[in-house]
């Protein structure tokens, strides 16, 4: 499905945290703990509603604080530090999803411009990328750090654009969550939505500009927009 008023955009900003890069590994890491197996929906769901809390009420921590907090707050302190260390840290240890090379190669490949927009720190980021071999086709990683607020909050995503020189409109956010996509929405995105997480978009936040079953057919729905 196509929302054919939007414009085809000049940058494509993936987001990365199961949208790119599949949480397999934190999962794993959770399973070596003796932690129960949904533990890490429930742990990545408080996490950043937490992180969301914090922008709401005008303060800011970064990811890895956020994350620590919430999982040990999840767990009811079960977990020594040691054991919160080791969970954390998988997520700068993230590999691809099925279809993200493919994807950022595709965008590539129409002539898009491409970069990242995380909730995540700059430097897992570029972890992840140089582990997925497409560090070379990212210009530029935008992290949640930068812009001192968690998406969906209107910075990172105004950050991103300022820093890919392009008026916000010309860019579209790539990502598996609605809420991400509603943020970039708001401020004038062309967005691209994924439901391989969601199964369907949250009705308070509409519809994307370009909505596909996979991260590739986003990227060539995003290419067939007029150009306005």
């Amino acid at each position: 499905m196509t929302d054919v008023s939007g414009l085809r955009p000049e940058v494509i900003a993936f987001d990365v945290i199961e949208t790119l890069a599949s949480l397999e590994v934190v999962g794993a890491r959770l399973e070596q703990l003796g932690q129960p197996a949904d533990l890490l929906h429930r742990w990545f769901i408080r996490l950043l509603r937490d992180g969301m809390a914090l922008t709401a009420a005008g303060d800011f921590q970064p990811f890895a604080a956020v994350a620590a907090s919430a999982l040990r707050a999840e767990t009811v302190d079960v977990l020594s530090d040691d054991d919160v260390q080791h969970a954390v840290t998988g997520f700068t240890q993230l590999t691809p999803q099925p279809d993200a090379v493919d994807a950022v190669r595709a965008a590539r490949e129409a002539g898009f411009r491409v970069i990242t927009v995380s909730n995540g720190a700059a430097s897992s980021t570029r972890g992840f990328l140089d582990r997925a071999g497409i560090a070379g086709d990212v210009e530029d990683v935008v992290s949640i750090e930068d812009a001192r607020a968690w998406k969906p909050s209107p910075e990172p995503y105004r950050l991103a654009a300022q820093r890919a020189d392009v008026p916000i409109e010309r860019m579209a956010l790539v990502a598996v969550h609605s809420w991400d996509v509603y943020g970039a929405r708001r401020v004038g995105c062309t967005t691209g939505w994924c439901p391989r997480l969601e199964g369907v978009p949250s009705p308070v936040f509409g519809e994307a500009t370009v909505t596909a079953a996979s991260l590739t057919g986003v990227v060539a729905g995003l290419a067939a927009l007029p150009e306005g």
